[in-house]
């Protein structure tokens, strides 16, 4: 194999791999520009780094502002 395509394979591996990294969380919330959050209504779960289902994003991102340990969204739908 010639050095430029073992340096094309290299860097086709590194892309492939940096694309890949984090696919599992999804986008996070910009809880911060949330206000005046009123959650009774709205549904649509999602699961907490805590291991908690929360009823929505807005319930969650209550929670979030008042946490003491970072907190993300592991994915949509229940734990």
């Amino acid at each position: 194999m010639s050095a430029m395509r073992l340096l094309l394979l290299c860097v086709a591996f590194i892309c492939l791999s940096d694309l890949t990294s984090g696919a599992d969380i999804p986008p996070q919330p910009n809880c911060k520009a949330l206000v005046n959050l009123d959650c009774m209504n709205l549904v649509n779960p999602v699961c907490a780094s805590d291991g908690e289902t929360y009823t929505s994003v807005c319930s969650y991102c209550v929670v979030k502002r008042s946490a003491t340990s970072p907190l993300h969204i592991e994915k949509h739908g229940a734990c």
